[in-house]
């Protein structure tokens, strides 16, 4: 009997802890006009800038800098918000990267990987194209370079 209450308990207890992932970690990278790289992210979600990690990406919708600290995360009930440590509306990015800019022109990627102001070029592009990708570059972008 007694077996049968510790199994179940843990078996609670390993079930609360497992909540899906809400970001696609994956390895990719961000460069500019002359294919200099400004921006990667290695498939652990590390975040490495000119050569320096910077901070991570986690499955589980977080945004930390190198000492892990939370910088963004998405939020609980709208896949396009991201709150700040303290809970607060920081940035809406959706699902396929698109935002508006500080200006209010409209950020999105277009089909070959390029980043685009309405529609002009802004000579940044993201490989592999993924579109599970595009939300995560354009929060790495917007931290980044603050677009």
């Amino acid at each position: 009997m007694r077996k049968i209450i510790w199994l179940t308990l843990l078996f609670t207890i390993l079930s609360c802890e497992t909540e899906p992932d809400k970001l696609m970690v994956s390895k990719f990278k961000i460069t500019d006009a002359n294919g200099q790289s400004i921006i990667r992210v290695d498939e652990k979600g590390n975040v490495i800038k000119q050569g320096i990690k910077v901070g991570a990406v986690k499955k589980k919708g977080v945004i930390v800098d190198k000492k892990e600290r939370t910088i963004l995360q998405l939020g609980d009930h709208n896949d396009s918000l991201f709150l700040d440590n303290e809970g607060k509306e920081v940035l809406v990015i959706h699902k396929d990267g698109k935002f508006l800019a500080s200006s209010g022109e409209q950020i999105h990627w277009s089909d070959a990987g390029e980043l685009m102001k309405d529609d002009e070029s802004m000579g940044i592009t993201v490989s592999p194209v993924e579109k599970s990708l595009l939300q995560i570059a354009s929060v790495l972008l917007y931290l980044h370079y603050v677009i």
